[in-house]
């Protein structure tokens, strides 16, 4: 069995699943995940960020008995002072392609995400993966752990 103090999500998924009394087919199935590509996410160290959805994500880390953000960066990192709500971050990245002068598409080809559908509908932002989510706030100039949904 993997260590609490498991340094990758993959390793960390791994490792809670187990403590969870759970097998890999369980926790696919729970998820509605392919069986492979959750094998995939256990075994690649960064599918979690990449290739799963942040609403996948939140469903994951509650199957396996942890928080989203312990499951991307582990128990120790460091939980954001204040939580901000979708819509809170739609406007903040709104306010961040204002005050760019370019258009939402060029902001976001810059950011490297198209952040159009969330700029339309902050409820989006469950679509988008754990690494788009990071980058565009970090565009925006917004913790990305404040907006991760716990």
């Amino acid at each position: 069995m993997l260590g609490a103090m498991s340094s990758t999500p993959s390793e960390r998924l791994a490792a809670a699943r187990e403590r969870a009394g759970l097998d890999l087919g369980e926790v696919a199935d729970r998820t509605g995940l392919p069986f492979a590509h959750y094998r995939d996410l256990e075994m690649f160290e960064n599918d979690v960020w990449d290739s799963i959805s942040l609403a996948q994500l939140q469903k994951l880390a509650r199957i396996v008995g942890l928080r989203s953000l312990a499951l991307l960066e582990g128990e120790t990192a460091p939980r954001p002072s204040r939580r901000i709500t979708f819509a809170e971050f739609s406007a903040a990245v709104a306010s961040a392609v204002q005050a760019s002068g370019s258009s939402a598409e060029a902001w976001g080809e810059e950011a490297g995400w198209d952040v159009a559908p969330l700029l339309e509908d902050p409820e989006q932002i469950w679509s988008l993966n754990a690494d788009g989510l990071r980058d565009i706030a970090e565009a925006a100039g917004v913790d990305w752990r404040s907006v991760l949904p716990e």
